[in-house]
């Protein structure tokens, strides 16, 4: 679990291990996962499998004087995609973007203006496979505390961090049913204060939270 009293070159170190034995997993679909019973339902698989896009997020840890924070935007209403949810910086693979990292780092600049010279990169998870079609892979970076985070108005109504301890502790993780066209479907979710974080994100979490409890994951 996570020690205040770590280092964060211990930190980097463990979540580095860790990552390198995550990644024998290369894909994640959760909703496949939780949902079974749904997995040849023609609704969902058009929904979640048609003509997919590639995209990269950012995972932001950033060690505070406090303890250990992630840092989280909440999408402004006005975005044509997950308008109001709460996500990780990140967005679609662009042409010129030459590698997954650098399309998180782009997008993270762009959305909360983190420099990508303030982002020590660690790892990344296998790639997720979320709704509405992206296949997300997220990128875990340690974020220089000294970083001027300010969220672009036309993209991020608001930022905010919560302790990496509170979220990597399964216990804050849970399952809640929403429904789709008349059908129950099943998505995690990881509530934090006045911030209910959910889907995509919160399996992401999931995964990231999962190797915190996993020392002996297969490599």
């Amino acid at each position: 679990m996570i020690d205040r009293k770590e280092s964060s070159a211990a930190l980097r170190a463990r979540i580095e291990a860790n990552l390198r034995k995550a990644s024998a997993r290369p894909v994640r679909d959760h909703f496949r996962e939780i949902n079974p019973h749904l997995t040849s339902d023609k609704l969902f698989e058009n929904r979640w499998t048609a003509n997919r896009k590639d995209a990269a997020v950012l995972v932001p840890i950033i060690p505070r004087e406090d303890g250990v924070k992630v840092l989280f935007t909440v999408r402004s209403n006005d975005m044509p995609s997950h308008a109001g949810q709460i996500s990780f910086p990140g967005g679609k693979v662009e042409a010129g973007d030459e590698s997954r990292e650098a399309t998180a780092l782009r997008e993270t600049h762009e959305e909360v203006n983190i420099h990508p010279d303030a982002v020590d990169i660690v790892g990344r998870l296998g790639v997720h496979q979320g709704g509405l079609g992206f296949s997300v892979t997220p990128i875990v970076g340690i974020v220089d505390p000294s970083a001027d985070i300010r969220p672009c108005p036309r993209e991020v109504d608001e930022v905010f961090e919560a302790p990496l301890a509170f979220l990597v502790d399964l216990d804050n993780h849970i399952l809640e049913e929403r429904t789709h066209k008349g059908v129950a479907y099943n998505m995690f979710a990881a509530p934090y204060g006045r911030f209910h974080i959910w889907g995509l994100t919160a399996g992401i979490l999931r995964s990231f939270a999962e190797i915190f409890h996993d020392e002996d994951a297969p490599g």
